[in-house]
């Protein structure tokens, strides 16, 4: 065997070697994939299911929730207050949906946030705390409240 016979076997040993890192890179970055899909979605239930244990657990403020969907001015200044960062609540884990809907139902969200937004309470706090959500998602509730179209058509037209 000669130098260059040698030496061009090391380039084709050089050239598997990087094809099959190019192939591990790829696999690792699939599993990487997956498993921040995973997070998302067990951070969005446990955002989701932290809501519901406060109204379950907290007669308060699943009072002042339930107040407060029904008319917001029939609360006290503070009980508005809580109502607002319920709200706030609501919406945030709503934007996550969209942000990472590859990861989450965000179409029940969708569904469950434009019923939730469709009360007379929840709109009057949007006229107010809607400067506290992105852009994108305030949006997608101002064209919400603003069809008189069935919610499902309104969040396939507007969805980022």
């Amino acid at each position: 065997m000669t130098l260059a016979d040698i030496s061009d076997l090391s380039q084709a040993i050089a050239a598997l070697a990087v094809i099959a890192s190019l192939i591990y890179a790829a696999l690792q970055f699939r599993i990487y994939a997956q498993a921040a899909r995973e997070v998302r979605y067990s951070t969005s239930i446990a955002d989701l299911q932290e809501f519901r244990k406060v109204l379950a657990t907290d007669a308060e403020c699943a009072r002042i929730y339930r107040d407060g969907l029904a008319d917001m001015s029939k609360l006290d200044s503070v009980e508005q207050w809580r109502f607002g960062a319920l709200m706030q609540l609501v919406l945030t884990n709503f934007q996550y949906s969209l942000k990472f809907s590859d990861a989450i139902d965000s179409e029940h969200v969708k569904l469950s946030v434009a019923s939730t937004m469709q009360r007379p309470g929840a709109r009057q706090w949007w006229a107010k705390g809607r400067m506290t959500i992105d852009v994108d998602t305030r949006a997608l509730v101002d064209a919400l409240l603003a069809s008189d179209a069935p919610q499902s058509a309104v969040f396939k037209a507007q969805a980022p």
